[in-house]
């Protein structure tokens, strides 16, 4: 396999678990909202959430077959990230400069992942 096709396949993983990290904190947001409703409501939305969580693992199962665990596994932390943002548009969570200065770690950790996994690559 040249360098290329590996290089791509990486990308595709990335593109995967960015989706399963995204469908990982939607199922988390449903189950919240489930939690803080009652009857029907929230099994609606707990049944939406294991929807959406399931089909994170899906993705996250899909990312594994086209890159590395170590680079792609660590990247599912972005969804704790989004995780806050979500928090603070629909439960009206406070963000603090704590949360902000994790956020800011975890990003930059799964921006340097990235540039690991292309060097390895190229």
């Amino acid at each position: 396999m040249d360098a290329k096709n590996k290089q791509q396949k990486l990308s595709l993983g990335i593109v995967l678990i960015l989706i399963a990290a995204t469908l990982s904190s939607v199922g988390q947001l449903a189950w919240k909202f489930g939690a803080d409703g009652a009857g029907t409501y929230a099994i609606v939305l707990y049944a939406v959430g294991f929807l959406a969580a399931g089909a994170g693992m899906f993705f996250m199962m899909a990312a594994f077959r086209y890159g590395e665990v170590s680079i792609l596994q660590p990247m599912m932390s972005l969804g704790f990230a989004l995780s806050i943002v979500l928090g603070a548009l629909f439960l009206n969570e406070s963000i603090t400069w704590y949360k902000l200065l994790g956020t800011a770690f975890i990003i930059a950790g799964s921006i340097l992942l990235g540039i690991e996994g292309n060097e390895e690559t190229v």
